[in-house]
């Protein structure tokens, strides 16, 4: 019989970077008790014995675990086989496998009927609807991959561009979807990084974008600084994440920007290394303190 717990990490690299949430929140789960195996996504396999992983120990079965904590995954063309693998194990996950497959992209939802405000968005795999969409409502425009990450591939133009066009077919080639979102003038006042674990709010930041720059992301030369609370952006991050835990999602990073919710970031959001470059040094302990309490 195990002394202690036993929380699974499977990431998309076999060794996470300093920074990334694997590494943040390992020591946390440490000091509360917990024994803390991690694996590489994309190791999973099934055989007799039932679904495996391989851990630098050795093999590990994920169906041992008494937490499984997905935070990255790995190679793109092996995605659904992984979410099934991992679909059919009747463990606890920080977030369920059926909230990735369903909001690991950046599509906006109704989530049950919550107050979650977004900006006009729209989502095809043909240049030309997009580009017709924004031609017809005029004004600024967004053009993004639905699950990228960094800020890689994000343009800002006008209706009418032919910087929106170029965009338009190039994320769209070989029949690739792109979401089209109406510019929120509120992002050039900085975006709010709000990562939420077990319905809480954890921390917050907030991050400005570099001179130029099309986003706020850290990765495109915006920068970071801690935000203050505010009444009225918390009040809607905590209704979102009431929304996102009925859901199955326990820990995600929300981006708003005035009234908005620009999307809800559910696998491995980044932050908790940026709050702790911050001066925010408990913020993992917390993060998995509100996990390990709900």
């Amino acid at each position: 019989m195990r002394s202690m717990p036993t929380a699974l990490l499977l990431t998309a690299l076999p060794a996470p970077e300093p920074d990334d949430t694997a590494t943040l929140v390992r020591p946390a789960l440490l000091a509360r008790g917990w024994h803390v195996e991690q694996a590489c996504i994309d190791t999973l396999s099934l055989g007799p014995a039932g679904v495996a992983v391989r851990t630098a120990s050795g093999r590990f079965h994920p169906a041992d675990a008494d937490l499984v904590w997905v935070l990255g995954f790995g190679r793109a063309a092996t995605f659904l086989d992984k979410m099934q693998l991992l679909g059919g194990l009747n463990v606890p996950f920080v977030n369920r496998i059926d909230a990735l497959l369903l909001l690991h992209a950046k599509y906006p939802g109704d989530l049950e009927g919550a107050d979650f405000p977004q900006p006009e968005t729209h989502a095809a795999n043909s240049a030309e609807a997009l580009l017709d969409v924004a031609e017809a409502g005029g004004g600024r425009w967004v053009l993004k991959p639905p699950a990228g990450s960094f800020g890689r591939d994000v343009v800002v133009a006008d209706a009418g561009s032919a910087i929106l066009a170029e965009a338009a077919h190039a994320l769209t080639e070989g029949g690739r979807y792109a979401l089209l979102q109406r510019w929120c003038p509120e992002v050039e006042d900085g975006e709010y990084r709000v990562l939420i674990a077990g319905g809480r709010i954890v921390g917050t930041y907030r991050r400005v974008g570099a001179p130029a720059s099309p986003a706020a992301n850290l990765a495109r030369g915006g920068h970071a600084m801690m935000a203050e609370p505010d009444a009225i952006r918390d009040a809607l991050a905590l209704r979102a994440a009431a929304a996102l835990a009925r859901r199955g999602v326990r820990f995600a990073g929300l981006d708003i920007a005035g009234p908005w919710i620009l999307e809800a970031n559910v696998i491995n959001p980044g932050g908790l290394a940026t709050l702790t470059t911050l001066g925010d040094e408990t913020v993992s302990t917390r993060a998995v303190d509100a996990l390990l309490a709900n």
